[in-house]
């Protein structure tokens, strides 16, 4: 699987790229909103983690944008804006999921299994 992880601080941004590498996902990052345009416009990403608020663009504007061009990627807000309204809009804008930080890295490991499972073509079992 490979993840797009959007995070202007930098050492979040480290972290998560480690977290999800030694999980075995092929991990790209970008710093910013309008690196992340460019990016999940030029790759082919099975799933974005994406900040609200970023620099240069921010993360509502970047989700609205990447979802126009690629209806089907997967995206998950990962923010410290926890507010219903905000959760609201976010998954409003085209978000698929959304976490506030902090957050538990298990239970974002268990969500992009998630993310994962639903995008796998599986082959379906005639007795099921």
């Amino acid at each position: 699987m490979k993840i797009l992880v959007v995070e202007d601080d930098t050492m979040l941004r480290r972290g998560l790229c480690d977290l999800l590498t030694t999980a075995g996902y092929e991990v790209y990052a970008a710093k910013n909103g309008a690196d992340a345009l460019s990016l999940g416009k030029s790759e082919s990403f099975d799933l974005v983690l994406l900040d609200l608020m970023l620099p240069r663009v921010d993360g509502l504007t970047v989700c609205r944008k990447l979802r126009r061009v690629k209806p089907t990627l997967s995206i998950l807000m990962l923010t410290a804006r926890g507010l219903e309204e905000d959760k609201i809009l976010g998954l409003d804008e085209g978000a698929d999921d959304y976490m506030t930080k902090p957050f538990s890295t298990d239970e974002l490991l268990a969500r992009i299994r998630a993310f994962e499972r639903r995008t796998k073509m599986i082959p379906s079992d005639p007795e099921v």
